[in-house]
């Protein structure tokens, strides 16, 4: 019996401890326009108001803590918001993190990101052109620009390894690409439907999609 006591103490202790562990592992608040989520002391933007708008330059401390990431869907479905400047300290942009933001024209993203989701800026009509740093180590995810009507200009940095399915798909006004030297693969429909007349394919891809063109007046070089 007295065992059988210890042990149903010891189990106890071990759930009170685990839970303190995730008290200081994890938690969420929130600041000004900003919710976010507190992991390993690093900050990660889980949702933001969509009272925000205008041209938006993301905060890089929050709570005392750096802002190492802008979550998945954060600023989901923003109508007012023409331009995101996003700073210094974020490594990842999560999946839909900017998705069907109509305003917005105009995004900077820093040497620091490494990662860019799937949908990251699926349906932003107004979008009119992008550069994607030499930092991102990833490949582009996919649809992550896919029906973005105005997206004119895009650079791929020279460390992105590969372009995922539908990632430009129907982004019709897309007239200029230029495509880093490390992509190794550009996925099914990556570009059907774009805009432009000739396109440069680095030696360094291995593989095209079923399609990745389709619909595209292009002249693969």
């Amino acid at each position: 019996m007295r065992n059988r006591s210890r042990k149903i103490l010891m189990l106890i202790a071990v759930v009170v401890i685990a839970m303190v562990c995730f008290a200081f592992s994890a938690s969420a608040a929130t600041q000004g326009y900003y919710t976010y989520e507190v992991i390993d002391g690093e900050a990660t933007i889980t949702k933001v108001d969509t009272s925000i708008s205008g041209e938006v330059v993301i905060p890089d401390i929050l709570g005392g803590y750096p802002v190492t990431a802008v979550g998945e869907y954060a600023f989901l479905n923003n109508e007012g918001i023409t331009k995101v400047t996003i700073p210094e300290s974020v490594t990842i942009i999560g999946k839909a993190a900017f998705a069907q933001c109509s305003q917005l024209k105009s995004v900077e993203i820093p040497d620091s990101v490494t990662t860019i989701k799937e949908s990251v800026f699926m349906n932003c009509k107004n979008l009119e052109s992008i550069v994607i740093p030499d930092s991102v180590t990833s490949s582009i995810g996919e649809s992550a620009f896919r029906n973005c009507d105005n997206l004119h200009n895009v650079i791929i940095g020279n460390n992105v390894t590969g372009i995922d399915d539908s990632a430009f798909s129907q982004s019709e006004s897309l007239y200029s690409v230029t495509i880093g030297n490390k992509v190794e693969y550009i996925g099914e429909y990556a570009f059907n439907s774009c805009g432009f007349s000739g396109i440069i394919i680095p030696n360094s891809v291995k593989s095209i999609g079923e399609a990745a063109f389709i619909n595209a007046v292009t002249f693969l070089i």
